[in-house]
């Protein structure tokens, strides 16, 4: 049996092994990114080998037309699956489904896995978050979407726990008393209130909404890098009317896990339509947004953000550069101050759902013992100043990446599977 902590941005298996999870390192350290490559004529490939093949299929195709017809490259396949809009995407010309796409990531990820370990049973236990939707109903379907791409994959049964049930469990034999488990991922933050004591676990609630390091992502490229993509500017209508750009088009470069599975086709053909018609000054950026388009650089651009948005939290400043030769090149300077600037509603947000998380558990935050921070984007200080705000002197850090691998297993055996 296997626990996967399918995350938007990472991956990690876990088995029990002498009552005991141990991480599978499948090749890259126990933490694999959950991005997915396609080229013609090759078998597709994942994590860390799905950046170096995206990256050298960057450079084999360059200065070539529509790079999306040689090879694509999806990242965020988590909340495509949790998307209820989302019903497929063309690969080469044949429609996949959101469960394809991701039965292709647990397919390679169970062959890795049996890999490392030989094979076994291949019963799963699979982190959810604590909402997919706020319709129940809608929930149903889309969990059963998770399962179905496991059993599409070659998993025989599949379980789910919550995610931040699944770190409350690893927290067992470690920490008692009262503690909120603060998971903040790259798609979700999910919370839960449980009562720890030396072997036993009783979850008093969970809450959770879509609020993750993506999000944070899509708004610091709103504000500080759609402009140079045309976003903002202007254009005449046949009526002679000046009507602002449309905005679905530069939001292109801000939507990054929306952006391979969109339309390329359409966005395209109505930044050919817009050129001649839009002011001077914003051509520049709408040819530089078709290039971007052409050259399948989403993942590119994304990837600046984020090196930036991870450096805020450990220095003053940093600098996101970018360029499209010879129609755009840019180094934008963000300040800690700027980004929490951007970030304050996401961290009022956060710090209402915890509230929440207390009120349903009927806990009073002066009852909680410890606050534990995991997930890749819980080591923001703008949301560790909020814990701190609510829960003084009792915010400590998780094992960030590892906590809900760890405790999936272990929170299955003991029936809080849902």
């Amino acid at each position: 049996m296997y626990g996967i902590d399918f995350g938007t941005s990472n991956t990690v298996v876990t088995t029990r092994e002498g009552g005991k999870a141990r991480i599978l390192d499948l090749g890259e350290g126990g933490v694999l990114p959950s991005l997915l490559h396609f080229e013609k004529e090759e078998a597709p490939s994942i994590g860390q080998a799905a950046i170096a093949n995206y990256a050298a299929a960057l450079e084999r195709y360059r200065g070539s037309a529509n790079l999306y017809s040689r090879f694509r490259f999806f990242q965020a396949l988590k909340l495509a699956l949790k998307d209820p809009s989302f019903s497929g995407t063309r690969i080469f010309g044949e429609l996949r489904g959101p469960v394809e796409l991701a039965a292709i990531f647990f397919r390679e990820l169970l062959r890795r896995i049996e890999a490392e370990i030989g094979r076994g049973s291949r019963s799963l236990v699979l982190g959810r978050p604590v909402v997919l939707s706020p319709d129940p109903a809608i929930d149903a379907v889309l969990q059963d979407r998770f399962r179905d791409a496991a059993i599409l994959a070659g998993f025989d049964a599949v379980s789910f726990v919550p995610e931040p049930v699944a770190a409350a469990v690893s927290l067992l034999g470690s920490l008692r008393g009262t503690l909120l488990v603060f998971d903040f991922g790259g798609g979700t933050l999910d919370i839960t209130v449980a009562r720890l004591e030396a072997a036993t676990i009783e979850i008093l609630g969970n809450e959770g909404m879509d609020l993750g390091g993506y999000l944070l992502n899509e708004d610091i490229s709103r504000d500080r890098i759609t402009r140079h993509f045309g976003a903002g500017g202007s254009w005449r209508s046949m009526s002679g009317r000046w009507l602002p750009m449309p905005s679905w088009i530069t939001s292109q470069v801000s939507s990054f896990y929306a952006l391979p599975l969109g339309d390329i086709a359409k966005t395209r053909a109505m930044i050919k339509e817009l050129l001649p018609d839009a002011k001077p000054a914003d051509r520049q950026g709408l040819r530089a947004l078709s290039e971007f388009l052409d050259r399948n650089l989403g993942f590119s651009l994304f990837a600046r953000i984020d090196e930036a948005k991870i450096a805020l939290s450990t220095e003053a400043a940093a600098a996101i550069s970018f360029a499209i030769p010879p129609h755009l090149s840019f180094s934008e300077e963000v300040k800690r101050e700027d980004f929490e600037g951007i970030a304050a509603p996401r961290v009022e947000a956060a710090r209402l759902l915890v509230r929440k998380a207390l009120a349903k558990a009927g806990v009073e935050s002066g009852e909680v013992a410890r606050v534990v921070r995991v997930g890749g984007s819980c080591r923001i200080p703008a949301f560790i100043r909020m814990l701190e705000e609510e829960f003084p002197g009792r915010v400590v850090e998780g094992e960030v990446f590892t906590s809900i691998a760890s405790g999936l297993l272990a929170a299955a055996e003991r029936g809080l599977a849902v």
